[in-house]
């Protein structure tokens, strides 16, 4: 009865509060690590995204409401040359969330009955509409879900990445790789175990391998994320882990790698490599963006702070050093436009984008301080929201990215404005990535060390 009182008392904060906040954080034993990234496959999986936006529902709706909006009355369609339509029209091809066109009998769905739904959130600008075939049956997942996984396969995957492919899994893997090699060469530990936390079976995977391996405690530590949210990390991710682990081990969850020198400095370097190249007479406003959230209760907004205060700093610091004439603001890529925010109390990366433009900067320089590797939300989803504000970016144009061992980066022009979009600290940026994990965990595994 009283962890109810709990749950009702802290919300969404519960998991901060319960798992996190109060935690004995030194190891008893044979003591295991696991390393996690959320787990975005490189190539397309219906399953990611679907167990992702299911979690996105079910963490943001009332348990009233969710029947209702994660109904699941059949197959939902998008037609991938029109993903982001929010009024009914003629289909030229509909997919669906496993990327294919045709139904159970081979049938295109575009000849097919069908019916039109309207966007959900009719006045939220973002939301689209989807095409519904029942003639199959259910679709196996909510159709709120399964139209992104949709979208995602058929656009995505379908048109906009050239090999079909995104970075995330292979970026994350090789800080895994490198981590654990280190780790493992440094501390007398009984293993290091990847956990990809979209994927619950990952996660008990990872459990299961350090307890038959006799750990007594095994150390969780997220990689992905330099600021820890409720959303994912201690709302999602941690109660994954302390249910996986059921008692039969001591948790115990490292602190977010932003709290470390190393990760501030992958991304200061990222600007300071951008520097070498712009003139010194230039006018500059640097644009540090984060993710965004919509929730008025976040543990981030608590924790943030101890991440971005001193990355600001050190971002000044070496403006300072490149000498010109700049300005510095943060951002959010989504979750700050008028539909979320209509106050007006954040500033969208996009009307920064826009600002520099107006007041005619040379350069509009954004740095993403919230990501260590590029995902389809930087490539595509943040990208149509904020690269907007220049009229030759082209949302269905592909996008070119060979190299995952280089930053993405992109440029954009306006009047006397270029904008760029510096890129993730991956390549030779992950060694700060890399060291940022190892002083984490180190910090926890005194008394480990090898001689």
């Amino acid at each position: 009865m009283f962890e109810w009182i709990r749950h009702i008392r802290f919300g969404n904060r519960y998991g901060f509060e319960e798992y996190f906040r109060n935690q004995d954080r030194k190891p008893v034993g044979k003591t295991g690590i696991i390393l996690a990234d959320l787990g975005m496959p490189e190539e397309y999986s219906p399953d990611f995204y679907i167990n992702f936006m299911d979690h996105v529902f079910d963490y943001s709706l009332p348990f009233f409401i969710k029947r209702f909006v994660l109904a699941d009355r059949g197959i939902a369609l998008i037609d991938p040359f029109n993903p982001l339509a929010r009024k009914k029209f003629r289909p030229v091809e509909l997919v669906d969330m496993f990327g294919c066109s045709k139904n159970r009998e081979g049938r295109p769905y575009v000849e097919c009955e069908i019916t039109w739904y309207p966007p959900g959130m009719k006045r939220n600008p973002a939301d689209h509409g989807y095409f519904l075939y029942k003639g199959d049956g259910k679709g196996g997942a909510p159709e709120v879900c399964q139209k992104t996984a949709a979208k995602v396969a058929g656009w995505y995957y379908g048109h906009l990445l050239p090999n079909k492919k995104v970075a995330w899994e292979y970026q994350c893997r090789r800080i895994y790789d490198e981590s654990a090699a280190i780790l493992e060469e440094m501390f007398e530990i009984s293993g290091v175990r990847h956990a990809r936390y979209a994927y619950d079976e990952s996660v008990i995977q990872a459990v299961e391998d350090l307890l038959k391996a006799g750990c007594n405690t095994i150390i969780y530590q997220c990689f992905c994320n330099p600021v820890f949210s409720d959303f994912e990390d201690y709302g999602y991710a941690l109660p994954k882990i302390h249910q996986a682990v059921n008692k039969r081990a001591k948790i115990i969850c490292a602190d977010q790698l932003g709290n470390q020198p190393s990760m501030r400095k992958a991304f200061v370097q990222i600007l300071r490599d951008q520097l070498v190249d712009l003139p010194g007479e230039a006018r500059i406003l640097l644009i540090l963006s984060r993710h965004g959230h919509p929730f008025k209760r976040e543990t981030q907004d608590i924790r943030g702070p101890e991440f971005r205060v001193p990355l600001e700093k050190e971002m000044r610091d070496a403006m300072d050093e490149w000498g010109g004439i700049y300005e510095l603001v943060w951002s959010d890529d989504e979750y700050a436009d008028k539909y979320w925010d209509p106050l007006n109390k954040k500033l969208s990366t996009y009307s920064a984008y826009r600002k520099a433009i107006e007041l005619q900067y040379d350069f509009a320089l954004e740095v993403p301080t919230d990501f260590i590797a590029e995902n389809t939300d930087l490539m595509v989803l943040h990208a149509m929201k904020k690269f907007k504000a220049f009229s030759q970016y082209d949302p269905f144009a592909p996008i070119d990215y060979p190299d995952w061992e280089k930053p993405l980066i992109r440029t954009f022009t306006e009047g006397k404005t270029t904008g760029i979009y510096a890129g993730c600290p991956v390549g030779q940026y992950r060694k700060y990535v890399v060291e940022s994990v190892i002083s984490s965990l180190s910090e926890l595994l005194k008394g480990y060390e090898k001689i």
